[in-house]
């Protein structure tokens, strides 16, 4: 069976909108990966001058609390890219 998709307007538009918004969907989401590591570089630091400070942690205690908040940090991206997807504001000429 053979199936032809003809496409209307509506959908001629949507892939329009679509192609305009891309660039800054782009540019946002590179902006939340340079975030990210940043956050992530000073976190680590943060989190070790602070474990630094209190002489009774273990390496292993350090080490899960880092990962907590790494976890934390990727989440926080994920949905900010996902945010991004849903509401990159559509541009007209």
């Amino acid at each position: 069976m053979i199936t032809i998709k003809i496409k209307t307007w509506k959908d001629w538009k949507k892939d329009f909108i679509d192609w305009v918004k891309e660039p800054g969907r782009k540019t946002c989401k590179e902006y939340v990966d340079y975030m990210e590591a940043l956050q992530k570089q000073t976190l680590y630091q943060i989190i070790e001058d602070t474990c630094d400070k209190y002489n009774n942690m273990r390496e292993d205690q350090i080490k899960d609390i880092t990962e907590a908040v790494e976890k934390c940090v990727d989440a926080c991206a994920e949905e900010t890219r996902k945010l991004i997807d849903e509401c990159q504001p559509v541009k007209f000429f």
